[in-house]
């Protein structure tokens, strides 16, 4: 077998799934581990989302689709995004991928050229730093601060643009750090970005994980269309993260082009998936309420515990379902000298995995952990526990 391309090999894999299989192996070996590893929702998908999708097969989705998605679904997803943020996105705006990830890499590889720069959070999701490394950009990270809850400010946004910034990558509600956006933080940056004629990247999949505020989108942008290319998907939401159905919203024009990138990759989303959220959609999300309760429950205990430990400080997550506590003080006092031996030891010695900050680009995530807090609040609870009783043991 030959070597693997220059380009192919630019790609990085995402750590947490690495550190689940070490997680999953112990678990074989009989170990108990409580995990707050992975991102993925632990309730089922609605039932009647279940129904639909059967519903969907029954009745012949089946077969192959148009790349940018089914028209019902464009529709359903402009209809429902219009209700949501009083905008007013037309279904030829909208296109169904793969996943919101897919979104994401499709956008940076079509709209980044060589030697662009691309701002991204630091600390911030993996796989923007890798699309733009393997479209030939240059990442540019804008340091979250802990003082400001990790927001990323217009101020800092600003600071970072040079005349070769092709685009600002804005994740909110964010992971890792479970910050977000104000409604002012916004505009400013949309504001910014359209008079100097930069791309906006954003990623809003975690928006309706959004705590203290209601979530602002860009959409509510007045200008939307001239910088704006908006990604979100169903897998948070309705607890979906293997159906892979996402979509992405833009300039029609640019969804004509990038319905021929996606006609050359995948050729299209899943047909029987998308019949069924086309018809979801319809229903609103008046069951997600009492979930959105719970999570908001999960949030507030995950903060309380944190901050009971000994060396550790954590700010409180304003979205998504992600903590981000601040382990600085506890190596120091435990004598590891990186958060990589900390997140190994727990998991070895006290059978609790979280993620290291490390595992997100940029250079801020070190001395800090990952801990998805989409698991029980018994478990949050016993995981935590765990940790303070092995910390007092050392």
């Amino acid at each position: 077998m030959r070597d693997i391309s220059r380009n192919a090999s630019k790609l990085k894999p995402e750590e947490a799934f690495i550190y689940l299989a070490k997680a999953l192996e112990l678990q074989k070996k009989g170990r108990e581990i409580i995990s707050f590893g992975i991102g993925q929702p632990d309730f089922q998908p609605p039932k009647h989302v279940i129904e639909l999708a059967k519903k969907a097969l029954e009745e012949g989705y089946s077969g192959y689709g148009p790349s940018a998605g089914i028209p019902e679904l464009r529709e359903a997803i402009a209809d429902f995004i219009n209700e949501s943020y009083g905008s007013d996105v037309s279904p030829e705006e909208v296109m169904v991928t793969v996943g919101a990830k897919t979104a994401v890499f499709m956008g940076i590889i079509s709209l980044v050229n060589e030697g662009d720069e691309v701002l991204i959070p630091d600390p911030g999701y993996p796989l923007y730093e890798s699309a733009v490394i393997y479209a030939g950009g240059r990442p540019v990270f804008v340091p979250l601060s802990e003082d400001e809850e990790y927001r990323l400010s217009y101020d800092s946004f600003a600071e970072k643009i040079s005349s070769k910034t092709k685009m600002i990558v804005l994740n909110y509600p964010e992971n890792p750090t479970g910050s977000t956006l104000t409604e002012s933080d916004v505009r400013d940056i949309m504001e910014e970005a359209e008079r100097r004629n930069i791309v906006v990247l954003s990623d809003e999949i975690y928006d309706r994980y959004s705590y203290d505020a209601p979530h602002y989108s860009t959409l509510k942008y007045e200008g939307w269309r001239n910088i704006l290319y908006y990604v979100n998907g169903f897998s948070k939401t309705f607890s979906v993260t293997g159906w892979r159905i996402g979509y992405l919203i833009t300039d029609k024009n640019l969804v004509k082009k990038l319905e021929t990138v996606a006609n050359n990759i995948y050729s299209c989303p899943v047909t029987f998936t998308q019949k069924a959220f086309a018809d979801a959609l319809k229903e609103g999300l008046e069951w997600f309420k009492p979930i959105f309760n719970k999570f908001k429950e999960r949030r507030d205990i995950i903060y309380q515990e944190l901050n009971k430990l000994e060396g550790v400080r954590c700010v409180k997550p304003r979205g998504a379902f992600y903590a981000f506590p601040n382990v600085t003080k506890l190596q120091e006092i435990l004598g590891i000298k990186n958060t990589i031996t900390l997140v190994e030891k727990m998991l070895y010695e006290a059978g609790v995995l979280a993620l290291p900050g490390t595992a997100f680009p940029g250079k801020l995530g070190g001395g800090h952990l990952r801990f998805s807090f989409a698991i029980s609040t018994e478990r949050i609870k016993e995981g935590i526990r765990r940790i303070g009783e092995w910390i007092d043991r050392q």
